[in-house]
């Protein structure tokens, strides 16, 4: 009896460790395997006020993304890519320490919808909701770019 009780035991234990290691196997997958739908250099146009334009410019690639803003605040400068999710299009990465959280939807083969967001650190990025469509960052909210 007692030998059937720990074979028992041992069977379940096994198995509660084999079904963790998949689903940890799968998140991983999940984040970082599938291609993102959006590469490509998107592009959008806009008035600031009293005659002010600017230009927005994004290059997605496999591994970052460079942003650009050319008008009366000139920028430039590459996010380092940390994860995807594919699930909600979200898209986490790094500018030196400052981590941010992209998130994209709209996505066709002319345009995409995109929203940048600052974020404290990346756990936050990951369990955030996705963002209402009328949320807004410190100095964004969600806009339509142009494929360049």
């Amino acid at each position: 009896m007692k030998n059937l009780i720990l074979l028992v035991f041992i069977m379940l234990f096994t198995f509660s460790c084999k079904t963790d290691k998949k689903v940890e196997t799968k998140k991983s997958e999940i984040k970082t395997n599938k291609e993102l739908p959006f590469l490509g250099t998107w592009t959008r146009s806009f008035e600031m006020g009293n005659g002010v334009s600017a230009k927005v410019t994004y290059s997605v690639f496999k591994d970052s993304i460079q942003y650009e803003m050319l008008g009366p605040m000139t920028m430039k400068y590459t996010l380092v890519k940390d994860s995807f999710y594919p699930k909600d299009n979200r898209w986490i990465g790094k500018r030196g320490e400052t981590p941010y959280a992209i998130f994209v939807k709209n996505i066709s083969k002319d345009a995409i919808t995109l929203l940048k967001m600052k974020v404290n650190n990346k756990e936050d990025a990951e369990i955030m909701p996705f963002p209402s469509d009328s949320a807004r960052s410190k100095f964004s909210s969600w806009n339509t770019y142009q494929k360049k």
